[in-house]
């Protein structure tokens, strides 16, 4: 594949606190070996793109930001909802229609005839997957089309997730991405959970790539003294990531804040210590001001233990956070709050041993281990959930006939 063409087609590229931009971003350069590779992105280039030609299409309508992840609005504030409310009647798929538009046309430039040309489009955005689908129908066989999702488009059925207000409005929106299916060539997303449900309703057969880590982290040296410490860093999202569990574990088994902190650098504080404040564990909680990836990053490697948080209801057992392999990467132990039959239980285990809570029970356990000093550092020996191998997965994808 030496002189295939990759054209890379997404929102965010060179922002480098938001995970998706990561994950394509760190593929691409490992993609430059086996071809020529170009982005065609909002946000201009990030760091280390060296072989990358990065076309930067500016949205005119929408100012291209992404704040990190602290710094997010809160869910379900008023200004939140309403936001929702007009975007579900108003823009479909969604508020960068124009910008996809005006990305996708530069194809026309940009796919040559040498060599096989791929496209990958990638969301949410949405209006990528539409466009793109558009502009194949008006050029057969010139390139083929990878689709990815990073998230489900209209069949999410996790809470807190669905895109639409209200939500029967999905109907009208579900024959485009039906559309997409059939008319992409490959199609990719980041779980076997996501994969399994876009079969179910679309009948396309998608490739899972993780969205990994780009390296395992050497093991920095540990705090000695003082509480132990169990860090969150990342959203908050009512009805999908809550730590009352954990809080109300801590409570039940009296511990003191002498043995054990809980810090959060999170969207959403005031929801957090209301959660504590119910538990009886407030004396436990520590919430902290917004941080840079970079920050967030070396506090995860300092960590006693980091917590991972996901929905403990059946429909949203398909959730898997990107957060989690950089946990995994950031090589110490993990708590991950989730539901006992969901794919990031599964992910967890495989690399952490029994480190999962899913009620009070296990909440109990999983404290007394760390507290105690048994739980195990994550590990992934084969790289199951590395780039590289999400860049070999969709290599072999491409070679198919």
């Amino acid at each position: 594949m030496k002189d295939a063409h990759f054209i890379l087609v997404v929102y965010y590229f060179g922002t480098a606190e938001l995970t998706g931009s990561r994950r394509w971003r760190e593929m691409a350069q490992l993609l430059v070996t086996h071809g020529r590779v170009t982005v065609v992105c909002a946000d201009g280039a990030g760091e280390d793109c060296e072989g990358i030609e990065v076309v930067q299409v500016p949205d005119r309508g929408n100012r291209c930001r992404a704040g990190v992840f602290a710094g997010r609005t809160r869910s379900g504030t008023l200004s939140t909802t309403v936001r929702r409310l007009v975007s579900s009647l108003f823009f479909w798929p969604d508020r960068q229609r124009g910008w996809s538009r005006r990305a996708v046309q530069r194809l026309g430039k940009l796919a040559g005839s040498r060599g096989p040309t791929f496209v990958i489009t990638s969301g949410p955005i949405f209006s990528v997957h539409s466009e793109m689908c558009r502009w194949v129908g008006r050029n057969p066989g010139r390139v083929r089309w990878v689709m990815d999702f990073r998230d489900l488009w209209t069949n999410e059925i996790a809470p807190g997730l669905q895109r639409r207000t209200p939500a029967w409005l999905t109907a009208f929106e579900r024959p485009l991405e039906q559309r997409c299916h059939v008319a992409a060539d490959v199609v990719t997303t980041i779980g076997k959970g996501l994969a399994r449900l876009l079969q179910q309703d679309f009948g396309s057969a998608p490739v899972v790539l993780y969205n990994g880590y780009a390296k395992m982290e050497s093991p920095v040296p540990q705090r000695v003294g003082g509480p132990v410490s169990v860090r969150y860093l990342g959203t908050i999202i009512p009805g999908l990531r809550s730590p009352a569990l954990l809080l109300q574990a801590a409570a039940r088994l009296g511990i003191g804040a002498d043995r054990l902190r809980f810090d959060f650098w999170c969207n959403d504080a005031d929801r957090v210590r209301k959660e504590a404040e119910q538990a009886g564990a407030e004396q436990l909680l520590s919430c902290h001001p917004a941080v840079s990836q970079a920050e967030a990053t070396g506090l995860a490697q300092e960590a006693d233990a980091n917590l991972v948080l996901n929905a403990l209801v059946p429909e949203a057992d398909q959730v898997v956070t990107g957060k989690v392999f950089e946990l995994i990467a950031a090589q110490r132990p993990i708590l991950g709050i989730t539901g006992e039959g969901s794919e990031l239980r599964k992910i967890l285990e495989s690399c952490a041993g029994q480190t999962c809570i899913w009620n009070l029970e296990t909440a109990c356990s999983a404290l007394q281990s760390l507290l105690e000093g048994r739980l195990p550092i994550p590990a992934d020996p084969t790289g199951t959930y590395s780039r590289q191998r999400a860049v070999d997965t969709l290599l072999d994808a491409l070679r198919a006939p």
